[in-house]
Order: C-alpha cells, then structure tokens, then sequence
C-alpha cells in the first residue's frame, strides 16, 4: 500500500469541523486548531521549522481525526 499525502492545510481544516462544528471555520478558530496542535510552519522566533518535525506533529494531529 502506497503512503497518501496528507496536506496540512486538510488537517487543520478537518480539526476545526470537528472541534467547533463549522464548515467554514473563521480565522480565530483556524489559528486555535493550529497552535493547540502545534502545526505552525515557523517557530516564534521566525525561523523555519523542519520538515521532520512537522511530519510527526500532522501525523498526531491526524491520529486525532480518527
């Protein structure tokens, strides 16, 4: 079985349809989902974060949806 990619903006999207139960999630709860899942690109400092880490934060993310 071949390994699917998942994008992040889907996880995040998904989260917040079943976190607050709205199909068109506003900006606030977007960045909610985003910072209590830790699925932010860049860290506070500004600088990037790298790919590996990302990986496994949407991989946790992910498990939540199921």
């Amino acid at each position: 079985m071949a390994k699917q990619k998942i994008s992040r903006v889907w996880i995040i999207r998904k989260l917040c349809q079943k976190h607050y139960k709205s199909v068109r999630p506003t900006a606030k709860q977007i960045n909610d989902i985003i910072h209590k899942y830790n699925l932010n690109r860049y860290t506070s400092d500004g600088k990037k974060r790298s790919k590996e880490v990302i990986k496994t934060d949407i991989a946790k993310a992910y498990a939540k949806l199921k």
